[in-house]
């Protein structure tokens, strides 16, 4: 028996022996999700398009979400991991077959075709200037004015359509810039997400709007934002998130638009997620 069939017989067996074998039946398709992610996530798909119950389809989904536990656990016990792992992990709570390697890849491609224009500029804001226009005039990334579904904040999703949250605009500048030797990080200045570029070579550093087109701000113009929320103004509004503290703004906002849907169901795993990256 083929691999796509034995996990089709499991579903069916599932489907009809949930009362006296569901919790083996469950085991077996969570090893399936762990060796072939792809072949769970197209039979997913097809079930979708079936008269599948809905209770076959959710325990599909609550398999795939609760082998993120385990990885996000892992994940929190990193000092300072890299970004890309965390939106990889990110990414599988809607596509179980989302893997860092492709969204490496993915990031590699863009460096790759904007590295021309990088490396004749004189300094780290002439190089700022040739990624916005990159992304934003060639690319055609978009910074959604509300999003509507957590699948708008996968950064995955986003590398594919050009579409998607500020948080992920904001981390494509912060892998691209990795890849040049770049000192750009994310800050949340009084809940807006900005970026901090640090030219060392030029003893340089300025603040950029990702929702902007990728506009390079005053440090006024950030003080004259802080004094608008009146909140009183303090350098430390500056200092950089770390990867974790990214990777739980993104549940965060994932958790917001859930709970503004109801949907509890979901909701209940990204609150785990949260709960482990805090502790």
């Amino acid at each position: 028996m083929n691999t796509a069939s034995r996990i089709k017989a499991l579903i069916k067996l599932l489907e009809t022996e949930r009362e006296q074998y569901g919790a083996l039946l469950k085991e077996e398709l969570a090893l399936a999700v762990r060796t072939n992610p792809a072949e769970v996530e197209r039979i997913m798909t097809e079930e979708k398009n079936t008269s599948a119950p809905q209770t076959i389809l959710e325990t599909l989904e609550e398999i795939c979400w609760e082998e993120l536990t385990a990885q996000f656990a892992a994940f929190s016990t990193k000092i300072n991991p890299d970004l890309e792992e965390g939106l990889a992990l990110l990414a599988k709570f809607t596509a179980p077959t989302a893997t860092l390697d492709d969204l490496t890849r993915e990031l590699d491609d863009l460096a790759l075709e904007l590295r021309p224009a990088v490396i004749n500029a004189n300094d780290m804001r002439e190089i700022v200037q040739e990624m916005n226009r990159y992304l934003f005039a060639v690319k055609h990334f978009q910074v959604l004015p509300c999003v509507l579904g957590v699948r708008d904040m996968s950064f995955a999703h986003f590398l594919r359509t050009a579409k998607g949250s500020v948080l992920c605009m904001a981390s494509v500048y912060v892998c691209l810039a990795s890849r040049y030797g770049m000192d750009i990080e994310i800050i949340d200045l009084a809940g807006r997400i900005l970026l901090l570029a640090k030219d060392g070579a030029n003893d340089d550093s300025f603040i950029v709007d990702p929702l902007d087109g990728g506009k390079i701000l005053q440090t006024q113009d950030c003080k004259d934002y802080v004094l608008s929320r009146a909140i009183a103004w303090n350098n430390e509004l500056f200092t950089p998130l770390s990867s974790h503290a990214v990777v739980r703004r993104f549940l965060a906002n994932m958790i917001y638009v859930l709970r503004k849907l109801r949907d509890e169901r979901p909701l209940a795993y990204l609150r785990g997620y949260l709960a482990v990256l805090t502790h």
